[in-house]
Formats: C-alpha cells, sequence, structure tokens
C-alpha cells in the first residue's frame, strides 16, 4: 500500500521522498514511479522486543533511529510527513515533536495481540494530526485503547488494482471444481481448515481440486510440512497443487472457479478477497474483522464462521449447485468493487487528506 501511497501523492504534485530501512524492490518500484528513496534505519515493534535480547537492543535501535531521521528530516525539510505503519513508532512521535505535519496510515489490526503490545503499537500514533485507517475495523481496533485520537481519524479502503481483462467464469463446472487460495502458507490463513473442508467435500463424493498459491515464512517450514501430510490424507491428493509464491496471480484466478480465504484470526482488511472479486470469481471467506467488511457489499461473496470445515465446505458445495447465479453475480460484484477499490480514486483520497492537514492550523 505504501506505492499506492506514493503514486497518488505525485498524481497530486507533491515531490515526495521515501524512507525505507533498506534497498530492495520496493525501492526500485518507488523510483520508477518518480520518487526519491533514501535509506534510513529506524526502530521496528516486533514481537522479538519482549524477550530479553530484543530488550537490550531497543536502546540502540531507538537512538540510531533517532540520528538517521533527523539527519533525513534536516536534508529533505518536508512540509508534510506521512507514517505508512504503526510499526515504526519513532517517526510519528519525532515528526510532531520536530515541528512537522504527520499523518499515519494504518493498515495493521493487532486486536489478538497481547496488550502490551496494542498499546504499544497504539500509543506513537497519537502523536499524529491526522490517523487514517484502512477500514471501520482497523479503527474500531487501533482506536480501543487511545479513544481520545479517533477524532483525528478518517477511513479510506485500500486501493486495488485488479486484472485488466478478467476471464469470465466458466459457464459449466467440467471435470473438478477447481478452488483456489492465494497468501501466505501459515495456521492463521486457515489453510488446515480449508484442507478439512476438501476432504468432506471429496468424501462425499463432490470432484473438488485445491491449487495452493503462495510460500510460507522462512522458518515456518515445519506448517508446510504439516500441510504436506493433511493433502496425503485425503482421499484424492492428486487434485491438491502448491504453487509456491507467484508474482502475477492473475492467470491462477482466471483458471480458478472459486476463491478461498479462511482465515483464522482477525485481519485489518481483506485485500486478497477483493482481488478474487476483481477476477469475477465468487469467494467465500472467514466472517472476521476487515475480511468480513471487505466483502459483505458483495453477492458473489459467501461468509462462514472462521475454524469451521463443515460450514466451508456446505457453502463451497452451494455455489457449485447455484453456480449460475454465482457466475452472473461475480460479474456485477467485479464492477462494483472497481468503483470502491479504483487506485486512482484511492490516490486523489490520500493526496486530499495531506493536502487538507497541510492546510489546517
Amino acid at each position: 500500500m505504501l506505492l499506492e501511497d506514493v503514486k497518488g501523492l505525485l498524481r497530486g504534485n507533491w515531490e515526495v521522498t521515501v524512507g525505507l530501512p533498506s534497498e530492495g524492490p520496493l525501492a526500485s518500484a518507488l523510483r520508477e514511479q518518480g520518487a526519491k528513496v533514501m535509506v534510513c534505519n529506524t526502530l521496528v515493534l516486533r514481537k522479538s522486543i519482549f524477550t530479553l535480547r530484543g530488550a537490550l537492543g531497543l536502546a540502540k535501535d531507538t537512538l540510531q533511529g533517532l540520528r538517521q531521521m533527523h539527519g533525513l528530516l534536516k536534508s529533505t525539510k518536508p512540509s508534510t510527513i506521512l507514517v505508512n505503519t504503526t510499526i515504526i513508532p519513532l517517526w510519528v512521535a519525532y515528526a510532531r515533536l520536530s515541528g512537522h505535519k504527520v499523518a499515519l496510515h494504518v493498515h495493521e489490526s493487532e486486536s489478538h495481540a497481547p496488550k502490551p503490545m496494542r498499546l504499544g503499537l497504539s500509543l506513537p500514533g497519537t502523536f499524529a494530526h491526522r490517523i487514517i485507517t484502512n477500514s471501520r475495523f482497523t479503527n474500531a481496533a487501533y482506536f480501543q485503547h487511545v479513544p481520545w485520537a479517533q477524532k483525528y481519524s478518517q477511513v479510506i479502503y485500500n486501493g486495488i488494482a485488479g486484472p485488466a481483462d478478467p476471464a469470465p467464469a466458466r459457464r459449466k463446472i467440467d471435470g473438478p471444481l477447481r478452488l483456489l487460495y492465494v497468501g501466505r502458507l501459515s495456521e492463521r490463513k486457515g489453510l488446515l481448515v480449508l484442507l478439512d473442508a476438501v476432504k468432506i467435500l471429496q468424501l462425499q463424493g463432490v470432484d473438488v481440486s485445491l491449487s495452493l498459491v503462495g510460500a510460507v515464512f522462512e522458518g515456518n517450514e515445519a506448517f508446510e510440512q504439516a500441510l504436506t501430510k493433511r493433502v496425503d490424507a485425503l482421499p484424492r491428493p492428486e487434485l491438491v497443487e502448491f504453487l509456491g509464491f507467484q508474482s502475477d496471480v492473475w492467470p491462477h484466478y482466471d483458471t480458478a472457479d472459486i476463491a478461498i480465504v479462511p482465515a483464522q484470526l482477525e485481519e485489518s482488511f481483506g485485500n486478497t478477497a477483493v482481488e478474487a472479486i476483481l477476477a469475477q470469481r465468487p469467494v467465500v471467506a472467514s466472517r472476521i474483522g476487515g475480511l468480513q467488511e471487505a466483502v459483505e457489499p458483495y453477492s458473489s461473496a459467501v461468509l462462514v464462521e472462521p475454524g469451521n470445515p463443515q460450514q466451508l465446505a456446505a457453502a463451497i458445495e452451494k455455489i457449485l449447485i447455484e453456480w449460475e447465479k454465482f457466475r452472473r453475480s461475480a460479474k456485477q460484484s467485479a464492477v462494483a468493487a472497481r468503483e470502491v477499490h479504483d487506485p486512482e480514486l484511492f490516490g486523489q483520497r490520500i493526496d486530499s487528506a495531506l493536502k487538507s492537514l497541510l492546510a489546517s492550523k
């Protein structure tokens, strides 16, 4: 979302300098759009700071971050600062205390996290003059512990670019019903529940396949092994394929029938689910947090309780039985979603929010 923020500001004739912790693909993409990029390390709030080793490194990271932030602000002399995540708290506080106008764009929702962590993520944001959140759910979760700051908040739904020319869903289901999951392979994403639902359907004689697009975090290879074992226990394991990380997901939506987003824990929004809607595919998603908010307006989406493979299997079968109805509604939903999540409109809203902040006293 940082890239979409920057695109919107550049279209609004801002001169944009982006401070990143390191060089990488994002830095190249930002420069291609016309932004300046400077490397600036800073303190990042991670779970590791609650360990002894993490706590010992906190002071060092804080001092180093303040020094580099001061140098960047001194060299660029910005009129306004947009902080794009809650996990770099020094930026919000230092920007405000050094006399700058500052906005915070919140994409995270950690309502399931321990209270000290939630406080650590929320309190620094109270230094911001404007707080932009990506959903009503994120807004409510973020201000749970700092309610006095909510008067400075504004909800702007994510801008999401869909496929340029989505392939319509096939008219008739010949052969296996093709399910698609796109996202990180982790337990919190509900993949074990999804495989249980596939097992239920296969045992009932439903011809169903599943493609998994995504990879595990480094160090979480044990979960990938657990997934493989769960697949091997299916009646027809050969109908499940692991495709790994794919930079271009649209060809996989083109060949899929139904997208599944079975998250177990609350998410701030549902970008992946909206992408599926933009690709003109029916979606089955968990009724949870910002994910529910993202797809609830669309008739091509079916919501189920998280962690319930029976409900998930029943929702998939419902779409199969009423295929023509869902195929038509998927096309209509894509049109509506393009209007809500148009990246240019999103950029205009970010541009307007910062310009109104700059104009305020």
